[in-house]
């Protein structure tokens, strides 16, 4: 893990949660129930996303300042990953991202009344980590200063029909804006009206605001997951995981943006100078990855011949693929997928058809 580039001392009382629950279904057979999205060799030269991710976290904050939230499950396999001094909390339950958040608002203002933190998810691929992390620095600043909810908007390069997005309204500050709209999933209509509009971007699902803020918001919108939560405000250090088990398992499923974006009035806008990608799919992965000489993508024990535009994947045995087109093919831990590249978005389908085979 790379050191912190700044001197420790010298940086805010500012904070890092990153978001470690999901379970990346669309990377099946890759992407298991006891291996999700975030702790596979997807990111840049072979690194588990979480892995990049924290040290990205680290152009933020310093590791004792860094809290990961993930599965119960996946506590032990996130502690070997993440830098010495971090903390992990493991959820009890799935609650989606406004528990969760809420939660590690105060985790944070129980260490720090009144500290900003960045949220950010651990499944997402970014490389330009120097403008990541002055595009951070905007946030922090806006956030502090106005007391706002900031949003990162990611410049569109096509109509994504799987992505929400995010309309800017009035400057503020150099790339700093208004939010005017929050749209989620549109048709492809609308998403080629955005893409030709200018003002839409899609909505990354990373975040800057301070603790007590958040919470004054969640509050209003919806006050029975703050009290639900409320025992976590008086736990200490020892006591929050135990807390936690016992608070998250009440809260209502609902995701931040629902929750809260949608609904405050005073939500801020970065557009973002840093490259990014959600790598929600097959193909979304291999957009970053080298190719041969015919477009083809492989990883690990992977053989390919007269191939054009193929993704193949070996692991724990041989996949082989001979005279196809545009076609993903992996083999991982005794199960092998087939399918066209342009269905990969669909991959999640299979998963849950696999699921429901072992439960009869």
């Amino acid at each position: 893990m790379l050191a912190v580039r700044r001197d420790a001392a010298s940086m805010p009382d500012r904070y890092v949660l990153v978001l470690a629950g999901g379970r990346g279904e669309r990377f099946w057979p890759w992407s298991r129930p006891d291996r999700p999205k975030q702790f596979l060799p997807l990111a840049r030269n072979g690194r588990s996303l979480l892995a990049a991710t924290l040290t990205r976290a680290q152009r933020i904050a310093p590791p004792e300042r860094i809290v990961i939230l993930t599965g119960a499950d996946w506590v032990e396999r996130t502690r070997r990953e993440m830098p010495r001094g971090a903390h992990v909390l493991g959820e009890p339950v799935g609650r989606n991202t406004a528990p969760a958040i809420a939660a590690a608002a105060m985790w944070v203002e129980n260490r720090t009344p009144g500290a900003a933190f960045a949220v950010l998810p651990s499944d997402h691929a970014i490389d330009d980590d120097a403008a990541f992390a002055a595009d951070f620095e905007r946030a922090f600043a806006a956030a502090e200063r106005e007391r706002g909810l900031v949003t990162f908007g990611i410049p569109p390069t096509a109509p994504e029909t799987a992505l929400g997005y995010v309309k800017r309204g009035a400057p503020t500050g150099e790339r700093l804006f208004r939010v005017a709209a929050f749209t989620e999933k549109p048709s492809r209509e609308r998403a080629i009206q955005f893409l030709a509009g200018g003002d839409y971007f899609w909505n990354s699902g990373m975040f800057v605001w301070r603790a007590d803020v958040f919470l004054q918001a969640l509050t209003v919108s919806r006050p029975a997951m703050v009290t639900a939560l409320e025992p976590l405000r008086a736990a200490g250090a020892a006591e929050f995981q135990a807390a936690l088990e016992r608070a998250l398992p009440e809260c209502e499923s609902i995701s931040v943006d629902y929750a809260v974006l949608e609904v405050a009035p005073d939500v801020m806008m970065v557009e973002a100078s840093f490259d990014w990608d959600d790598l929600g799919s097959w193909s979304a992965w291999a957009r970053r990855q080298p190719r041969d000489e015919r477009g083809n993508v492989t990883h690990g024990q992977a053989v390919v011949l007269d191939c054009d535009g193929c993704v193949v994947v070996g692991e724990g045995g041989i996949a082989a693929a001979l005279g196809l087109e545009n076609t993903v093919v992996v083999h991982s831990d005794g199960a092998t997928l087939a399918c066209p590249l342009e269905r990969s978005e669909d991959v999640r389908r299979v998963s849950e058809a696999v699921r429901a085979r072992v439960r009869t």
